[in-house]
C-alpha cells in the first residue's frame, strides 16, 4: 500500500511541476514582416572567397581547402553576376568552370528556394544553396553534389563574398 501511494505521489508532483513549466511561457508578440525578395538578395556580383571540397567515401570525412585552384593572388577569382532580370554571366580566369558560359537562372520555389538552378542553351545546372542570401547579406554558399550512380560522392563548397 505505501509503494502504490509513493507512485502515485510522485506521479501528481510531475504532472504539478509539467504545468508549472507549460503555464509558465511567455506569450510571443510582434509580426515577423514581409518576406525578403529573393531575387534581389541573388542579384549582385559574387567573388569567390574559398572552394572547398568533401569526401563523402573517406572514413575520416574531412574536408579540403582547395581555394588556390582558383585564388592565386594574381588573378581574378572567379566572379559570377546575377541580374534581376534573370540572367547570369561568369568570369574565370583560374580554375574549372563549373556554372556553364552564362544564361539565365532561378530557384526551385521562388518563396522557399532549396536549390539554383542555372540554364543555358545546352545544359541545365543545380545547385544545393547553403543559405538564402537576403539584400544585405554579403555571403553566399552554393553547393555543388558530385554523385555516381546516383549515390553522392563528393560536396565542393563554393563562398563567394558580394562585391556591389
Amino acid at each position: 500500500m505505501n509503494t502504490t501511494y509513493n507512485s502515485l505521489s510522485s506521479i501528481l508532483i510531475l504532472a504539478f511541476v509539467a504545468i508549472a513549466f507549460t503555464a509558465c511561457k511567455p506569450e510571443s508578440s510582434g509580426e515577423l514582416g514581409d518576406p525578403f525578395d529573393k531575387i534581389a538578395g541573388m542579384a549582385g556580383t559574387w567573388e569567390l572567397d574559398s572552394f572547398t571540397q568533401k569526401d563523402l567515401n573517406s572514413p575520416v570525412k574531412e574536408t579540403r581547402d582547395l581555394s588556390a585552384f582558383y585564388i592565386n593572388g594574381i588573378a581574378t577569382p572567379l566572379q559570377l553576376t546575377f541580374n534581376a532580370d534573370r540572367t547570369y554571366s561568369v568570369s574565370l580566369e583560374l580554375g574549372k568552370n563549373y556554372f556553364g558560359e552564362g544564361g539565365t537562372w532561378g530557384f526551385d520555389d521562388d518563396l522557399y528556394p532549396t536549390y539554383l538552378e542555372l540554364f543555358s542553351i545546352t545544359d541545365t545546372l543545380v545547385y544545393n544553396l547553403g543559405g538564402m542570401v537576403r539584400e544585405f547579406d554579403q555571403n553566399l554558399a552554393i553547393e555543388y553534389r558530385r554523385d555516381c550512380g546516383g549515390t553522392a560522392t563528393n560536396i565542393y563548397t563554393f563562398e563567394f563574398n558580394r562585391l556591389n
